[in-house]
């Protein structure tokens, strides 16, 4: 026995003596494994007679123990699963070797699990592999390590909604752009985008302010039941909260024909015609937010009467006056009071007299209403211009004969003429005297003032039944005989005696007509009466 222990004695000895530990150790092991080196360590990581364990590897290994297992990462990857773990990281090189032997540019991230997509695939692997973004503190003290990253956005990136809108990014951010919304449907939010809403930029609707120091754009618990949670109320609360009540959502400026506006909650309530009016008749353009006068009528409505009623101080006539919202245009409320008011009052057969017999329309069919005077002959043909001197009427005024009662009644004074009127004359007609009738009444008449006869025969001519009898050089003269008493039209002047038959005896009581015979003087039937009797002898009347 002593002799056994003094030969194993003697060979250690001699192994130590010619440096044979490197026959049992190929090389110093790396700095991640240096707690590992020696003799008494090698079956932590080698079994016996066999090679390096893949599961005593993973004892140590932990992490890449529990990613394998649940299939992520790498290492879980078909293309490494299968590999020893000594054909990537080899030891027993030296202190100073890296056994993580991995040329990242040629790295395919995709055998990792998480495809490299977008702005991922650009910036450099220690942007996301660095302490910052791992969890883990027992990884997190790893130098240079790759693993204790999760896929989770937010692992890497601030919230920037602040947990407002939960945790799945993705959702609605791709990888390219996080400004660019590509899954995000709004439809399948509370509030459903419709009309005009689909075109506004979403920065109109999500101001951006700040939160817990940082920029936030706000996305939830946003107020949109009423159209004035968003938008201001134009109206002023006139016309209460429900706006598409009257507008439409394609276009604020539209506005829907609907029953429901009550135009009376303006400043203007619509009465009578205006009641029937289209919207766009005032509202030109379908301009609703543009101020509109409306305190006098013709703030919208063209003066039909192109300043004929503008009043004294030059403002402008109130149409109500004569018109009435109840009625049409055509309608007026101006009646003989208003009439009465007026530079002319209505008086006598005017009063009876319809307005448009006055106010007739001028070249453009439009009824006029001020006049240069109020002379008869303003309105009035004056038949009379050229026939009668205007010694009798004076700037033409009709009235110096004419009566407003009755046209036909005058009231002339003919004494102020040559032939003063007596009896019967004042009786008789002006027209019978200063008209004549042509027989062909397509002529109608002529008129003469100026220049007349005044003796009988100038005018009774025709109604002459005595002919020539009672001439004297040319000239009968009825005052000779007869009055102008037209009641007393017989001869009441007339003296026998002073003829050459006396009346004597029985004769002063003889009727004229015993002696003095009628006779039909024309074929119209008109009689005629013979006074100019020659014989006087008895027996040239009474042959009996």
């Amino acid at each position: 026995m002593k002799k056994l222990i003094k030969i194993t004695t003697l060979l250690i000895l001699l192994f130590a003596g010619l440096n044979l530990s490197a026959q049992f150790s190929p090389g110093k092991l790396s700095k991640a494994h240096a707690d590992l080196e020696g003799l008494a360590n090698c079956t932590k990581c080698h079994e016996l007679g066999a090679k390096v364990s893949e599961q005593l590897c993973l004892d140590c290994h932990k992490t890449l123990d529990f990613l394998i297992n649940n299939n992520r990462g790498y290492h879980a990857s078909t293309e490494v699963k299968a590999k020893s773990c000594i054909s990537c990281h080899s030891e027993h090189h030296g202190v100073n070797f890296n056994s993580v032997r991995l040329d990242e540019e040629k790295f395919d991230h995709n055998l990792t699990g998480y495809k490299l997509k977008g702005e991922h695939g650009k910036i450099d692997c220690r942007d996301c592999h660095k302490p910052d973004f791992i969890a883990s503190a027992d990884i997190k003290k790893r130098e240079g390590t790759f693993l204790g990253m999760e896929q989770e956005c937010l692992n890497c990136h601030v919230d920037y909604h602040q947990t407002t809108l939960g945790n799945s990014c993705t959702d609605c951010h791709g990888f390219d752009n996080f400004n660019t919304l590509l899954g995000f449907d709004h439809n399948k939010t509370d509030y459903p985008l419709k009309g005009a809403h689909v075109e506004v930029d979403c920065i109109k609707c999500h101001k951006k302010t700040t939160r817990n120091g940082q920029e936030f754009q706000q996305f939830s618990d946003i107020a949109f039941a009423k159209c004035t949670d968003c938008h201001e109320d134009q109206h002023d609360g006139k016309f209460g909260n429900s706006c598409t009540d009257c507008h439409s959502i394609n276009s604020w400026q539209k506005i829907k024909v609907s029953n429901k506006f009550n135009h009376n909650l303006t400043d203007y309530p619509l009465e009578g015609q205006h009641l029937t009016v289209s919207c766009a008749e005032c509202h030109i353009g379908g301009d609703y937010k543009r101020d509109l006068a409306f305190a006098q009528c013709l703030d919208c409505h063209d003066d039909y009467h192109e300043g004929e009623f503008i009043k004294p101080d030059l403002s402008k006539p109130d149409c109500k006056e004569c018109h009435s919202l109840q009625e049409k245009f055509s309608y007026t409320s101006y009646g003989l009071e208003d009439h009465d008011s007026s530079d002319y009052p209505l008086e006598g057969a005017h009063l009876a007299t319809p307005c448009f017999a006055c106010h007739k329309p001028n070249e453009d069919k439009r009824w006029t209403f001020k006049f240069n005077s109020t002379n008869c002959i303003e309105c009035h043909v004056d038949i009379h211009e050229g026939f009668i001197d205007s010694t009798f009427y004076p700037s033409q005024d009709c009235k110096s004969c004419h009566q407003l009662e009755n046209w036909a009644t005058i009231d002339f004074d003919h004494d102020q003429t040559d032939f003063a009127l007596q009896l019967a004359h004042q009786e008789t007609d002006c027209r019978a005297c200063h008209f004549k009738v042509d027989a062909n009444l397509e002529l109608g008449f002529s008129q003469k003032f100026n220049d007349l006869a005044s003796d009988c025969y100038s005018c009774h001519a025709e109604d002459n039944i005595h002919g020539n009898q009672f001439e004297k050089e040319g000239i009968t003269d009825c005052k000779t005989c007869h009055s102008d008493n037209l009641k007393e039209w017989e001869a009441s002047f007339f003296d026998h005696n002073k003829t050459e038959f006396p009346l004597e005896g029985k004769h002063t009581e003889v009727d004229c007509k015993e002696c003095h015979k009628s006779q039909v003087k024309n074929s119209f039937g008109d009689f005629t009466t013979d006074y100019n009797i020659e014989k006087f002898q008895c027996i040239d009347c009474h042959s009996s």
